[in-house]
C-alpha cells in the first residue's frame, strides 16, 4: 500500500514527516512524502527557521502526474500559506481515486486559539478538501473553527465538565454526509479524563484517553498517522480510533522527557513488532 504524506517537516519535536513516514512505514505501509515546509524545530521552540516549499507539492503533482502515480491514502497536515493550500487541493483533486482513503486533519489551532499563519482564505480552503475527506481529525478548536463556533468559549465550557453531546452537535454540523467520518480529539470529559470522540456513519463513539497532565509535541501526527494506517489495514474506524489512542497512550507512558517540546518515545513502541497486531 501507498499513502501520499503532505506535511511539513521539523528537525527538531519528532512530529509531521518524521511521525508519518516512522508509524506508517511500521505498519506496511509505502509513505511518499510531499513536504509543505521545512523547520529547524516545530513551533513550541522558542527559535526556529521555516523554508517554505509550496513548490514542492506542486511539481510532486506535476511529477507523479507523468509517473501515473495511485495512493491507497493521502494524509494532509499543516499547510503554511493560502497558496500552498491551492496547491494541495489540486494535488488531492488529482490523486483522489475511487477507492482512496483521504484523511485531513485541519491543522489550525488549538486551546481555543488559532494559529499564527491562520487566515479566513486558508480556512476556505481547508474547508474544500474537508469537504470531500473520507476522515477528518480535528482537535476541538478546529472542529470549532470548521463549523463557525466560538472555539474559545466551547473549549472553556467543555474543561468545566461533559460537553460530548454539544461537541457531536458541533461535529455533525461539519460533516460533508452520512459516510465521513469525523475524530475529534482531546476532548476533557468527566473526571479530568481526555477523549476522542468518533463520530461515524453507525453512530458516536467516545474512546477514553491516558492523561498525565502535559502536551507533547506530534501526537496529533501521530494520531492522523496511526489511524489512516489501520484503516488501510482492514479496521473498522472504531478500532481504528481505539488502536490509535493504544499507541498513543503508549508512547506517552515510555517518554522519559518532560519537556513535550521534543515529542514521545514512541520509537520504543514501534520497536515491538507485535504491537500492532497485539491491538484488537
Amino acid at each position: 500500500m501507498k499513502v501520499a504524506a503532505i506535511n511539513d517537516l521539523s528537525g527538531f519535536g519528532k512530529c509531521s514527516l518524521i511521525a508519518d513516514i516512522a508509524v506508517l512505514s511500521s505498519m506496511g505501509v509505502e509513505v511518499n512524502p510531499v513536504p509543505t515546509a521545512l523547520f529547524t524545530a516545530q513551533t513550541g521552540f522558542p527559535s526556529f527557521y521555516m523554508h517554505d516549499t509550496k513548490d514542492m507539492v506542486r511539481h510532486c503533482t506535476d511529477e507523479w502526474k507523468k509517473m501515473e502515480a495511485e495512493f491507497d491514502g493521502i494524509l494532509t497536515g499543516y499547510i503554511p500559506y493560502e497558496r500552498e493550500a491551492d496547491y494541495v487541493i489540486d494535488f488531492v483533486e488529482t490523486f483522489n481515486k475511487k477507492d482512496t482513503v483521504l484523511l485531513v486533519d485541519p491543522v489550525m489551532g488549538d486551546g481555543g486559539e488559532c494559529y499564527s499563519n491562520y487566515s479566513d482564505g486558508l480556512l476556505s480552503r481547508i474547508k474544500k478538501m474537508v469537504s470531500i475527506a473520507d476522515i477528518i481529525t480535528p482537535n476541538l478548536t478546529e472542529l470549532c473553527i470548521l463549523a463557525g463556533v466560538d472555539a474559545e468559549q466551547v473549549v472553556r465550557d467543555t474543561a468545566k465538565g461533559n460537553h460530548l453531546k454539544k461537541i457531536e452537535n458541533i461535529a455533525n454540523k461539519v460533516r460533508a454526509d452520512d459516510k465521513q467520518s469525523v475524530v475529534v480529539t482531546g476532548i476533557f470529559s468527566e473526571g479530568d479524563k481526555l477523549c476522542n470522540l468518533v463520530v461515524h456513519e453507525g453512530g458516536t463513539e467516545m474512546v477514553e484517553c491516558s492523561y498525565n497532565g502535559r502536551s507533547y509535541s506530534g501526537t496529533g501526527d501521530l494520531f492522523a498517522a496511526s489511524l489512516l494506517g489501520n484503516v488501510l489495514n482492514g479496521k473498522i474506524i472504531t478500532d481504528a480510533v481505539f488502536a490509535t489512542t493504544e499507541f498513543i497512550n503508549k508512547a506517552i507512558s515510555v517518554t522519559k522527557e518532560e519537556d513535550g517540546k521534543y515529542g514521545t518515545g514512541f520509537e520504543k513502541v514501534l520497536m515491538d513488532s507485535h504491537f500492532w497486531t497485539d491491538i484488537k
